[in-house]
């Protein structure tokens, strides 16, 4: 890799996964919950940064959206479940976009029936995975529904199956350990607290995949 590429866009990286660190850290800290909020939004936020650094261009554009959108959701969640899901879903579809355009021309019968798996039992794992006292109504399985669709649409796109796609499912992981927290619990649970690390994980695992890839293509 070019020494400019090592300056400009390697540490936007580090620091994101070193915010995630501390985020995973402090969350159950005495830290004020707006410095919580910032630290939780700021790895996909700055993971976005990377991946318009590292590919220029509309489609790493969408990826960074997507990040942002995650992240800022994620933080507002713990504020506003409402919103914060909503903003949440809104970086879902926007990777839906993503995927779209770069749909796997080919598909074997086991590959579209991952992908129907993901798009149809994900919107039921997750409204199964909150707790009942919770009284969420409907609305683990609506933000299901966007998380799957994703998840299937990236499994289904041409970018690296053991990189994007792999990313797609930790993220619904993640999501769905998350859930089993929900208005269950007073500050980070078990669920929040190994949930947000693989929620993390998976978006880094899917944002290196994707940019490595257009960068590999763009380069060919």
């Amino acid at each position: 890799m070019p020494r400019r590429a090592l300056i400009e866009r390697r540490p936007w990286l580090l620091t994101s996964v070193l915010f995630a660190l501390a985020f995973a850290w402090l969350q159950d800290s005495r830290l004020p919950g707006v410095y919580l909020m910032v630290l939780k939004a700021a790895p996909l936020v700055l993971l976005g940064v990377y991946a318009v650094l590292r590919h220029k261009g509309h489609d790493t554009q969408l990826l960074a959206a997507m990040l942002a959108f995650e992240g800022i959701g994620g933080a507002c969640i713990d504020l506003v479940e409402v919103l914060g899901g909503i903003v949440m879903a809104v970086g879902f579809a926007l990777g839906i976009g993503l995927f779209l355009t770069h749909r796997r021309p080919r598909l074997t019968v086991s590959q579209k029936g991952l992908a129907a798996a993901l798009l149809l039992l994900t919107p039921v794992i997750c409204q199964l995975a909150v707790h009942p006292l919770a009284q969420a109504g409907w609305a683990p399985a609506y933000f299901g529904v966007a998380l799957g669709g994703m998840a299937a649409c990236a499994w289904t796109s041409n970018f690296p199956r053991y990189r994007v796609g792999l990313g797609a499912i930790g993220i619904i992981a993640g999501s769905v350990v998350t859930l089993t927290s929900l208005r269950v619990v007073n500050g980070p649970g078990l669920g929040e607290i190994v949930g947000w690390p693989l929620f993390y994980l998976g978006n880094l695992i899917m944002a290196t995949g994707v940019t490595g890839e257009l960068r590999a293509r763009a380069t060919a």
